[in-house]
């Protein structure tokens, strides 16, 4: 894999993760409070945080380009372990297995019309995108781990 696709894919993975994170944090968990009483603030109340759309949009546009990343070492980095298992990490097959139903989920949320089907695909995708991003974390720290371990042997 080429510094250039890893520092795509990192930056990416960064932007997609923290943006979705921080953007769930303000829909799920951040309380806004109650309705204001007086008529007039009640007018400019959504009930969604500012930042809100924002952070939606900046998740919704950097998810292509976190595919684009993966898309780009796969052939290069990802594949030829799949098939070696000498050569792979338990970290990386996750990695490899969980992508697909983290962007599968992102989009049926995107598509879905009804609230049922919302509330699945957005656990669903909360839920693959909280793993995938633990197994990213430990597979990077493992890498440098190792990595660490053969410069200081003699």
């Amino acid at each position: 894999m080429s510094r250039t696709a890893a520092r795509l894919l990192h930056v990416a993975s960064l932007l997609v993760l923290g943006s979705g994170a921080i953007w769930a944090y303000l829909r799920y968990v951040h309380d806004l409070g109650p309705e204001p009483e007086d008529p007039v603030l009640a007018m400019e109340w959504s009930g969604i945080h500012p930042w809100e759309p924002g952070l939606r949009n900046l998740h919704l546009l950097t998810a292509p380009l976190l595919v684009f990343a993966v898309g780009l070492i796969w052939s290069g980095h990802v594949a030829p372990r799949l098939f070696r298992p000498w050569a792979r990490r338990a970290t990386g097959l996750g990695l490899a297995l969980l992508f697909g139903p983290m962007v599968i989920t992102g989009v049926l949320l995107q598509v879905a019309e009804s609230e049922a089907s919302r509330t699945l695909w957005a656990w669903a995708h909360g839920l693959s995108s909280l793993v995938w991003a633990g197994a990213y974390l430990v597979h990077q720290l493992r890498r440098r781990r190792r990595r660490a371990s053969v410069d200081q042997a003699p």
